[in-house]
């Protein structure tokens, strides 16, 4: 029987082709924080397809829990793709000197997590300011063209004008770092690296989610907590467009920790 799911095969090349050049803000300020708004299409690399398909499974069930639209299954070109490589690292830095052009419109601080990120796995998102209806933002092309775009739109202080959506996720897992964990721990976790560029930044909060997956030293969670739960509930709740520092204190509300560092 024909499998449901694509199999994927992962080049510097091909990754690089997933992130075409587009606007990118960071989640500082104002700004609302980055969302998957599309409908969700995970791809596995570097699996057996049985163990492929489970994982791919998981991360969709996962997804529709905090009320993401999926893509046809069968027939979606993916855009969350969880590859497992020798050294996530080192393609990431070969995919900068090869095909600098991925990271140019990262800000410095995204670029530099993407490149340094400690440990074995790493996220590289891609993410365009939308109008809140989801309306694309043309680009800017020089210092006086500014890109502009119409929104009926009263002035509030509650709700912005913009969004930012993901519009694509490459989660990169060293192979070796797999050892002795399950299917279902492993799409745990890439599940929150897809769903969020924002992470939980204090140590309270890292130990109670399945981002300290890979931690050194630590006990290896099962699954996705209740703290992940919250946390990405919260997070998918309600508008997109809502500022940046509203939604983060109720990400600690949800979760009733400390989350970032002041």
């Amino acid at each position: 029987m024909a499998s449901r799911f694509r199999v994927l095969a992962l080049s510097v090349a091909t990754a690089c082709a997933t992130f075409i050049a587009n606007p990118t803000n960071a989640d500082t300020g104002e700004e609302p924080l980055a969302r998957f708004e599309d409908p969700l299409c995970p791809g596995i690399v570097g699996l057996q397809i049985e163990a492929a398909e489970e994982m791919v499974g998981r991360i969709r069930a996962n997804a529709a829990e905090f009320g993401r639209r999926l893509a046809p299954e069968a027939t979606c070109d993916p855009n969350a793709i969880v590859a497992f490589v020798d050294d996530g690292q080192a393609f990431a830095q070969r995919m900068q000197r090869e095909n600098g052009w991925v990271f140019a419109e990262l800000s410095q601080s995204n670029k530099q997590e993407v490149l340094n990120e400690p440990g074995p796995a790493r996220a590289l998102l891609r993410v365009r300011a939308r109008t809140r209806d989801g309306m694309p933002i043309p680009r800017r092309e020089n210092m006086v063209d500014l890109p502009q775009t119409e929104v009926w739109m009263a002035h509030s202080k509650i709700y912005t004008a913009t969004r930012n959506d993901i519009l694509y996720a490459l989660v990169l897992i060293d192979r070796d770092a797999v050892r002795g964990m399950s299917i279902g721990q492993l799409a745990d976790y890439a599940t929150f690296r897809i769903l969020t560029r924002t992470l939980p930044q204090t140590t309270e909060a890292r130990n109670a989610s399945i981002l300290s997956l890979f931690d050194p030293g630590g006990t290896p969670l099962p699954g996705l907590t209740d703290f992940d739960r919250a946390y990405l509930a919260e997070l998918y709740r309600g508008l997109p467009n809502i500022p940046g520092p509203a939604r983060l204190a109720q990400l600690e509300v949800a979760t009733g920790r400390d989350i970032f560092v002041e």
